[in-house]
Formats: structure tokens, C-alpha cells, sequence
């Protein structure tokens, strides 16, 4: 059998199974296995790129998969006010306080000499470090404080979500370059070691930072993309009614 044949007998066995669930189950549940699916398999070609043909073991792609899936939250959902009236300054001062003592950092890894740099730049870190959570934590108790039942973060720039997709793709890229710049002069163990740590530490961020993410509790109301209507907004409509009716099926 040659390969054209069995990729085709595969996909026919699996367009019968979605047939079959969508016949004895339900036709969402269908749809849903198929999103997944689609999902794995695009993941499953970036493996297969960085491993099977560039032959880099990166370990960290469900990190690079948070940060897309994240970006959508950010991207779309609308800002909250309360919250950016609240903490929303504490925040941006702390993260231009840690620019500023990067830069020092840099500067002094630049132009003090070496016997007195480790100390100097030991000293910046202690510092800002201190400097950093006095401003930043409770900016972040303030703003989880705002209807954290409800929203307790930031919010987002209520952008269409369709912006994601190419947003969420840059956002990744950039993280791998980072990544990539640092550990691609490493021998594969360790750059699958060094991918691991980098996505552990993306979606520990992720579950942990409330204020930025809402972690782990749900972001309800995500729009959809091509202006979708919602299934209940289906279910009261007059002309999808009469489809139903004509075709002898539940609107449901």
C-alpha cells in the first residue's frame, strides 16, 4: 500500500469516528475533538521541525502554548478600570524600576572591574529586589481586591481576538528567541533542560499572577472570532427556528 493510500485511510477512519460521535453523542462534542485534534497536530508539526529536522530537543512547547493561549486573554477581554485605578500605577512604576536596575546591572558588568563587579552587582540585585516587592505587592493586593470573584486582574485592551492569533505568534517568537539566544550553544540534553525551565516558569506565571492572568480561575466572555453568534442567540432565532421545524429536528 502505498503512502497516499494508508494517509487516506487513515483520515477516512477518523472522518467515521467524528461521524459516529457526532450521530451518537452530540455533534459539539464532535466539533470540540476535531479542535483539539487540530491543535495536537499543529503542535505535533513544530516537534517534529525543531526535532526531527533541525534536531533540537525543546521540551518547553506547552510553555510557548500558554503564552499564545494567554495573549488571546489579553488581547480581547476589556480592560477594568477599577483595577487600573487601583494598582495599575504601582504596577508600571515597579516594572520601570526593574529597567532601571537592569540597566545599572549592565553598566556595572560593563565598567567596574572584575574583583569589585560580583559584589556591586550582588548589591543592585538585593536592593532593587527590596525596592521592587515594596512598591509592587501592594499594588497586586489592590488590584486582586477588585471584585476578585469577578475580575481581580488588570483586564485586557478589547481588541477582536482574531489579533491574537498573529499577536500571540509574535509574543512566542520572541520568547524563543530569547530562549534560542541563551541555550542554542548547548548540548541537547541541556537544551531540553533549558526549554523545560523556561515553560515551567511561563505557566507558573501564568497559574500564580492573578492580577495579570486572573491563574487559574476562569476568563468568562471571550468574543469570537468573524462575529460567531452564540448558540442560545441561534436557539431563539425566528429563521433558524423554521430551518429546524422544516428539517424535522430540535433546535437544539
Amino acid at each position: 500500500m502505498t503512502d497516499f493510500k494508508r494517509n487516506s485511510l487513515y483520515f477516512g477512519i477518523m472522518a467515521l469516528l467524528f461521524i459516529g460521535v457526532g450521530l451518537f453523542q452530540s455533534w459539539s462534542l464532535s466539533l470540540a475533538i476535531l479542535n483539539l485534534c487540530l491543535i495536537s497536530a499543529i503542535m505535533s508539526m513544530g516537534v517534529n521541525m525543531q526535532w526531527g529536522y533541525a534536531g533540537l530537543l525543546n521540551v518547553g512547547v506547552m510553555g510557548f502554548a500558554a503564552l499564545g493561549g494567554i495573549t488571546a486573554v489579553l488581547v480581547s477581554i476589556p480592560a477594568v478600570p477599577e483595577a487600573v485605578d487601583a494598582g495599575g500605577r504601582g504596577i508600571l512604576y515597579a516594572f520601570l524600576l526593574v529597567t532601571l536596575f537592569i540597566m545599572m546591572i549592565v553598566a556595572a558588568y560593563r565598567f567596574i572591574p572584575a574583583p569589585f563587579r560580583v559584589y556591586i552587582i550582588g548589591l543592585i540585585v538585593v536592593v532593587g529586589l527590596y525596592f521592587f516587592r515594596s512598591i509592587f505587592d501592594p499594588a497586586v493586593q489592590l488590584i486582586e481586591a477588585v471584585n476578585p470573584a469577578g475580575t481581580g486582574n488588570l483586564g485586557g485592551f478589547n481588541m477582536p481576538i482574531i489579533l491574537s492569533w498573529l499577536i500571540g505568534g509574535l509574543v512566542a517568537g520572541i520568547a524563543a528567541w530569547g530562549v534560542g539566544k541563551i541555550s542554542l550553544g548547548l548540548r541537547s540534553d541541556y537544551l531540553a533542560i533549558a526549554t523545560l525551565g523556561i515553560s515551567e516558569i511561563i505557566i507558573s506565571i501564568i497559574k500564580n499572577e492573578d492580577w495579570l492572568t486572573r491563574g487559574v480561575k476562569n476568563v468568562n466572555g471571550l468574543p469570537r472570532p468573524f462575529l460567531v453568534p452564540y448558540e442560545v442567540n441561534i436557539q431563539q432565532s425566528e429563521y433558524w427556528q423554521g430551518i429546524a421545524s422544516q428539517w424535522g429536528l430540535s433546535i437544539i
